[in-house]
Formats: C-alpha cells, sequence, structure tokens
C-alpha cells in the first residue's frame, strides 16, 4: 500500500512546521545555536586530561543548553507575535494560525524539559546546577512574558531598557555558572567566566535593538534603542566587548587556566581593527556603511568562543 495524495501532502505539511519552527528555535542564531559552540568550548576548557566517559557529560551540557535556548527563543517569538505582524515579518507564527495555539505549549514543554534534565544533572553529580538554571529560566521568561505575567504584574522586563539591563545581567551569568556546572565544580575559573561572559552579554544587549528602533516606538516601547542614540550604543558596546576581552587575557585569568588563551588576542585584534577603532575615527556615529563592521563583531565573537575552547589543547 502506499500513502494517498493527502497523506503525502500532510507529511509535507508536517516536515515544513517542523523544519520552519527549528528555524525559530534558533532565532536569532547565537554562540549557543545553532552550533553549540558555548557549551563545547566551555567542556574543553574545564578539562584538564580527558576520558571516554567525558563524552556523555559533554553531550549532557550540549543538549540543556540546545533545549534551554529554543525554549527561550520560541517563547520570546510566541510573546512578539503582535510586534512581528505590525513589522512585516514572515513566520510560521505570524502566517498560521493554528501553530499560534500551539507554540507557545511547544516553548513550555522545552523550558520544563532543560529545567528537569538540569535538576537531574544536579542530583547525580552533586551540584546546585538547578539554582543557577532556574534563576536564568524565570529572568528569560519573564523578559518576554505578554501571555501571563505581564496579566499579573501589569508589565514585562523586555519593555523598558532597566528591565533589559536586569535581564541580561542575571540571566548570562548564571546560565554560563548552569553550563559550567554540568562540567566541573563551582569554583574560581567558572566564577571568571561569569564576569567574562557578563560583559559580553552588555556588549550584545546595548546592540541588538539597533534594527527595531522604529518598530519599538511605535509599540511605545522604552528599550536601549528607544531610548538612547545609536553613537551612544555602539560606544559603549566596544567598551564591553573590549572587557570580555580583558577578563579573559589577563594574567589571573591566564594563571587559571593556560596561556593557550592567548590565542584570544586574534579575535580581539580583528574586533580593534575593524570595529572599534573604525567607529571611533567617526566619532562613533552610525551610517549604512558600517555593515562590514557590525559583521566583524560576529566574526570576532564567535571565533572567540572556538579559540577559547581549543586553548585546552594549547
Amino acid at each position: 500500500m502506499y500513502p494517498s495524495n493527502s497523506g503525502k501532502n500532510n507529511i509535507k505539511m508536517c516536515w515544513r512546521k517542523t523544519v520552519e519552527l527549528l528555524r525559530l528555535c534558533n532565532t536569532p542564531a547565537s554562540i549557543i545555536s545553532p552550533f553549540p559552540l558555548f557549551a563545547t568550548s566551555l567542556f574543553l576548557i574545564s578539562r584538564e586530561e580527558f576520558h571516554i566517559y567525558d563524552i556523555s557529560v559533554l553531550f549532557a551540557g550540549i543538549a540543556v543548553s540546545l533545549f534551554s535556548n529554543y525554549g527561550s527563543n520560541l517563547w520570546n517569538h510566541c510573546n512578539d507575535l503582535n510586534e512581528d505582524k505590525a513589522a512585516g515579518k514572515k513566520t510560521i507564527l505570524t502566517e498560521d494560525i493554528s501553530m499560534q495555539k500551539t507554540t507557545p505549549f511547544i516553548a513550555l514543554v522545552l523550558y520544563a524539559c532543560s529545567i528537569f534534565s538540569v535538576y537531574y544533572l544536579s542530583m547525580e553529580l552533586k551540584r546546585p546546577i538547578y539554582l543557577y538554571f532556574l534563576i536564568w529560566a524565570f529572568a528569560t521568561w519573564w523578559y518576554s512574558d505578554n501571555l501571563i505575567l505581564r496579566k499579573i504584574i501589569g508589565f514585562r522586563l523586555k519593555d523598558h531598557y532597566m528591565g533589559e539591563l536586569i535581564t541580561y545581567a542575571t540571566a548570562w551569568p548564571t546560565y554560563t555558572l548552569g553550563i559550567w556546572l554540568i562540567y566541573s565544580d563551582l569554583n574560581t575559573k567558572g566564577i571568571v567566566l561569569a564576569v567574562a561572559f557578563f560583559f559580553f552579554s552588555m556588549s550584545g544587549m546595548l546592540l541588538k535593538d539597533l534594527k527595531d528602533i522604529s518598530g519599538d516606538r511605535k509599540a511605545g516601547l522604552k528599550t536601549f534603542g528607544v531610548s538612547f542614540s545609536p553613537s551612544q550604543l555602539i560606544q559603549c558596546s566596544c567598551y564591553m566587548m573590549a572587557l570580555f576581552y580583558l577578563v579573559m587575557l589577563n594574567p589571573l585569568t591566564l594563571s587559571l587556566f593556560s596561556n593557550g588563551l592567548l590565542v584570544m588576542v586574534f579575535p580581539f585584534v580583528y574586533f580593534l581593527k575593524n570595529t572599534a577603532v573604525h567607529m571611533y575615527k567617526k566619532n562613533w556615529i552610525l551610517d549604512i556603511g558600517d555593515l562590514k563592521a557590525f559583521r566583524s563583531i560576529g566574526i570576532s565573537i564567535q571565533s572567540s568562543i572556538v579559540l577559547m575552547g581549543l586553548s585546552a589543547f594549547l
């Protein structure tokens, strides 16, 4: 027996929806997904020597990082549905009413799966992973939530730049420590990494709203992009990124890990040359010709995370 045409169409439709849903789960792309650079690099620099059983721990960290990020991204898209429609964005959520009803449930399941997985790992490894992870989960949930908490409390963190600041300042350090604790004990190395990725998150936070300024202003939001000039945001973002590199490349950090981390000097110099110095010479004024400078930030970030992991072999 061969499947009927209607059966084939249903399979194609399910496949298309799955692919589109995965695309939303990985939007925006980051060092966490679709490629698990962050979790993999943390694993590599956490090990002083490698054993075959470490592979299962690596995959546990990757699974937690991916599923938690999928849940966070999907929840954010669900709650930004009206803004995305107003901006003319075409996604499976804006164009498929049935997915608008099921996707929040999927996001909830992804959050729940990652939390239960972290709790299980906490019990197995006897480390307080879940404490840091729960802080991250609550912060990212409230940051996006238009559907539940906003109706109770009256606001969501994403609507005001102070809420954005609180979320990013809380979420990234606790997330870093949560993933780190899957691989290692809570120690000075983990704390240094949490501080470094605090500055990393501040840099990204200041730039993320630049592309949505008009939409945020129409929606009545007081995000960083609406409340501050692009020049101020770019300048502060570059300073925060420089601090990220300085935390990773100072003598204390090198003594904790290894001198192999000095390989991160190359993306640091690339960032300084193509972004920071370039914008400084223009008095931080943004124009249409600066697309390359912003692409350079992404290149330097991704290469830095890859090299951070590879430094374990140097």
